[in-house]
């Protein structure tokens, strides 16, 4: 029974949260990808390992143009596109809601009181949003298109670290008393010391210096943007995960003290 509850919470906040994302994504940051998208094939600005791979997998895809296609399809511009965005936006924030409603049911069940609201949830979703996005992106900014970055596998490695240490820090500080919680503000700077990949030249090298102009004058706005909107996810998934497990979550809880 509270399983189920747990998951259905989350199916609810995620899609939830999910769908105002994209309406903010919607005003927001898509027409800022948009505008970049215009500059990103004009110059050599993909990673030259991707690119080499591209190359060398083409050579071998001549004889199979249905891999191909597949390989290459992407929803097209307009209504496809914004649904598809949606979609994704929902799945992710249900994956989020799903952990968000199992924390915040956990340390209601363990102070052994009724501690879960809208407003504790809301610090919840702050909590989330500096591991998840603003701790990482102290040390990798939102990328636009067209900009070059160092090697998939090291930034998400870099990122799993700085979340990992994110969510350690924050716990460490929040949950732990006596002098030991201070060891959490060098977990979060753990990360920083190590230092996260970046390649030489700017993320525009690689296009003309006007394109380049360009498309760094987009790359401000557009990490505001999305600053803007992962801050609405989660505080509405914080709120709406808070909410849901006072309202319904809490009654299959088993102990006196919460009833």
């Amino acid at each position: 029974m509270l399983f189920r509850r747990i998951v259905l919470c989350a199916l609810l906040v995620g899609a939830l949260a999910g769908l105002l994302v994209s309406a903010v994504q919607h005003w927001q940051a898509i027409p800022l990808i948009a505008a970049a998208e215009v500059f990103e094939g004009s110059g050599e600005a993909a990673d030259p390992v991707a690119t080499t791979v591209h190359d060398h997998d083409h050579d071998h895809a001549q004889g199979d143009a249905h891999a191909h296609d597949a390989a290459e399809w992407a929803p097209d511009d307009g209504s496809e596109r914004h649904v598809w965005t949606a979609i994704a936006n929902v799945l992710t924030a249900i994956g989020f809601g799903l952990v968000l409603v199992a924390a915040i049911t956990t340390w209601e069940h363990l102070r052994g009181r009724p501690l879960a609201s809208a407003r504790s949830g809301l610090v919840w979703g702050a909590a989330g949003w500096i591991c998840v996005f603003g701790l990482p992106t102290l040390g990798l900014p939102p990328e636009l298109p067209g900009s070059v970055a160092a090697p998939l596998a090291e930034r998400q490695s870099w990122w799993l670290l700085a979340v990992t240490c994110g969510g350690a820090g924050l716990a460490l500080l929040a949950f732990v008393r006596g002098p030991l919680r201070f060891a959490g503000l060098a977990v979060l700077v753990l990360p920083f010391a190590v230092g996260a990949p970046h390649l030489t030249g700017g993320p525009f090298a690689g296009h003309d210096a006007d394109i380049a102009a360009q498309l760094q004058a987009l790359a401000d706005p557009f990490a505001l943007a999305t600053t803007i909107a992962t801050a609405v996810q989660w505080l509405a998934l914080g709120g709406l995960s808070g909410w849901a497990v006072g309202r319904w979550v809490r009654p299959a809880l088993v102990g006196p003290a919460l009833s």
